[in-house]
């Protein structure tokens, strides 16, 4: 089966640096995931390649919200109630992935590949919104 890899775009960019470089540190290892399936490896070598993912977004995460809190962003609590379901999600994939009935990897890549696009896309830009809107508010005081 051959899966798309999610390539970085100027689209993807939510308007910081250090956001963006996670961002595409988070797709490359998306990517490691679609090569694998379409070569064909072992099953512990993708959970492995999946731990990586779950593992740097993590980081990724923990950066992310306290940019967020450091903005007062008012929507961080629910920023970050998303961050945990997806952590929960992934979590669950490895541990059933290893299990009697595991989750093909194609699922575990369509939900990986559909949450990251909106997470991007359409949730994380807008605390950089927030953060423009502020910026602009503050020059006219």
């Amino acid at each position: 089966m051959n899966l798309s890899k999610f390539e970085w775009t100027d689209i993807l960019s939510v308007g910081n640096p250090e956001v963006d470089k996670d961002h595409k540190e988070l797709l490359d290892i998306y990517n490691q995931l679609v090569d694998f399936i379409d070569t064909g490896g072992k099953r512990e070598e993708f959970a492995e390649i999946l731990s990586k993912m779950t593992d740097y977004c993590l980081c990724h995460f923990k950066k992310e919200e306290e940019y967020m809190k450091q903005l007062a962003y008012p929507e961080l609590e629910k920023h970050v109630n998303y961050h945990r379901q997806y952590i929960y999600k992934v979590s669950m994939y490895n541990v059933d992935f290893l299990g009697d009935n595991p989750p093909a990897p194609e699922e575990i890549i369509r939900f990986l590949e559909k949450w990251w696009r909106h997470h991007i896309l359409k949730v994380d830009v807008q605390y950089e919104a927030y953060k423009k809107e502020i910026e602009s508010l503050a020059k006219y005081k």
